[in-house]
C-alpha cells in the first residue's frame, strides 16, 4: 500500500521540523535547498510549526548588509518538564526545558514522612511551583521525582528507601495530586542520565555522585545500565573494609561510609566550605582527612573497575570542591591498587555537578518527547 496525502505532508512537515532542530537558525532558502522542497512547500510548513509554537524566527543581518534573513530556530521551551528531587530532609524543584536547561527552580525544608499530610504538601507546593511558570497545561511534559532510594523497574514502587526510612509509599501517593504523568526514578541514575547525555555511543564509564550520600550508576555503551531490582546498580554498598564503619544499610565498611560527603564532616565536624578552605590552607589536622578520604575513593573505583573497566565520571555536591590535583592523586591511587598496570582510563569531574540529579530526571521525559516527535532516532 502506497504512502497516503496526509502522511506525505506529514513525512514533509517531520523532515522540515528535524532540519530546523538539528540545524538550529536555519533560513527558508537553506531548507529548501537540504530537502530540495518547493518555497511554497516550506513556507506551509513553516507557518503550522510557528503556529503550533515549535519554532520561532528573528531576523539576522549579514556582515555585508543587506536585506535581513529571517532565521528558523527550534523553540526548546514549547515543552517543560517538572524534575522534584525529594531528600529526606528537603525538596528541591525545577523546570527543564527541551535543551536540559533550568529555567526556573526552588527548594523546600520539608522531612520525609510517609503520611498523607506530607503528600499533599509536596502537591501543594509543586503545583504552586507550576502555577508560576506562567506554562499552558499542554506544555508540561510531566512530574519526574527523583527519590533518595532505590526504584523498582516498574517506576511504581520504592524496593529500598533506608535514608528515608521507609518502603512502603508507591507513585499513586504521589500521583493522585496531580493533572500530570508522574513517574520516579532512583536520584544516582537520574544523574548518571545527565551526565551520559549527549556521550559517544560506545561510551563505558562508572558515575559517582559525591553528595552527602554516595550514589553510583552504571554506564555502558552510552546508556544507563538497569537491573529489575537494584536500578542501576548500589555499588555504594560494595564492602570496602569488612567489620567496618556501620552503613545505614545495615551492613558494615560500606564504600558509602567512606566515601560520601557526610564522612568528611562527620570526620570534620565542619561544613565542607570550611572544611576545604582549612584543606587548601594545608592545615595539619584536616589535610589528612582529605587524603585519607582520596585513598578510600581511588580503592572503590579499582574495586568497580575489576567490573566495569570503563572512565570515571565524579559529579555531585564534592564536585566544586576537587581539583585537577586531587583527580591526579585519585588515579595515581587506583594505578597503584590495580593488579592491570595497563589499564587506560579518565577520571574527570561531571558537566551538571549537584543539578545532574535535576537534570537527569527530566531528560528521561525530554528524550520519549524528542523520539515521539521524531527529531531523534
Amino acid at each position: 500500500m502506497g504512502i497516503t496525502t496526509s502522511e506525505l505532508k506529514q513525512l514533509n512537515c517531520d523532515m522540515v521540523y528535524r532540519m530546523i532542530y538539528e540545524n538550529n537558525g536555519i533560513t527558508k532558502q537553506m531548507i529548501a535547498k537540504e530537502l530540495r522542497f518547493s518555497l511554497p512547500t516550506i513556507s506551509q510548513n513553516l507557518g503550522y510549526l510557528l503556529e503550533q509554537d515549535k519554532i520561532h524566527c528573528s531576523s539576522h543581518r549579514a556582515a555585508t548588509g543587506g536585506r535581513p534573513a529571517q532565521l528558523y530556530k527550534f523553540n526548546y521551551n514549547s515543552r517543560i518538564t517538572i524534575s522534584v528531587e525529594l531528600l529526606a530532609n528537603m525538596l528541591n524543584v525545577a523546570a527543564v526545558n527541551l535543551a536540559g536547561e533550568i529555567i526556573a527552580e526552588s527548594s523546600l525544608d520539608l522531612v520525609f514522612t510517609n503520611d498523607p499530610l506530607y503528600f499533599e504538601t509536596f502537591s501543594s507546593w509543586v503545583n504552586h511551583f507550576i502555577a508560576s511558570l506562567s506554562c499552558r497545561p499542554e506544555q508540561i511534559l510531566g512530574i519526574t521525582i527523583a527519590i533518595q532510594g532505590v526504584v523498582d523497574a516498574d517506576q511504581e514502587h520504592i524496593s529500598f528507601g533506608t535514608l528515608l526510612s521507609s518502603s512502603t509509599f508507591v507513585r499513586t501517593d504521589f500521583a493522585q495530586h496531580f493533572q500530570y504523568p508522574v513517574s520516579l526514578i532512583h536520584d544516582a541514575e537520574a544523574a548518571g542520565i545527565a551526565e551520559s547525555w549527549h556521550s559517544a555511543p560506545d561510551m563505558n564509564a562508572i558515575y559517582l555522585s559525591l553528595n552527602a550520600n554516595l550514589g553510583c550508576a552504571v554506564i555502558v555503551n552510552g546508556q544507563i545500565m538497569r537491573s529489575r531490582h537494584l536500578s542501576s546498580g548500589v555499588m555504594e554498598h560494595l564492602t570496602l573494609y569488612p567489620n567496618g564503619i556501620p552503613c545505614y544499610c545495615g551492613k558494615c565498611g560500606c564504600a558509602e561510609s567512606y566515601c560520601s560527603a557526610n564522612t568528611l564532616i562527620r570526620k570534620s565536624g565542619l561544613s565542607l566550605p570550611l572544611f576545604f578552605q582549612k584543606v587548601r590552607d594545608k592545615n595539619i589536622k584536616y589535610l589528612p582527612i582529605w587524603q585519607r578520604y582520596l585513598q578510600d575513593l581511588a580503592l572503590m573505583i579499582d574495586d568497580v573497575r575489576m567490573v566495569i573497566g570503563g572512565d570515571v565520571i565524579i559529579g555531585g555536591l564534592l564536585t566544586p570542591y576537587l581539583t585537577d590535583e586531587d583527580l591526579d592523586s585519585i588515579k595515581d591511587s587506583v594505578c597503584s591498587l590495580t593488579t592491570f598496570k595497563n589499564a587506560d582510563f579518565t577520571i574527570s569531574k561531571g558537566k551538571y555537578g549537584k543539578k545532574a540529579t535535576l537534570i537527569g530526571t527530566a531528560l528521561t521525559r525530554i528524550t520519549d518527547y524528542l523520539k515521539e516527535e521524531r527529531l531523534v532516532d
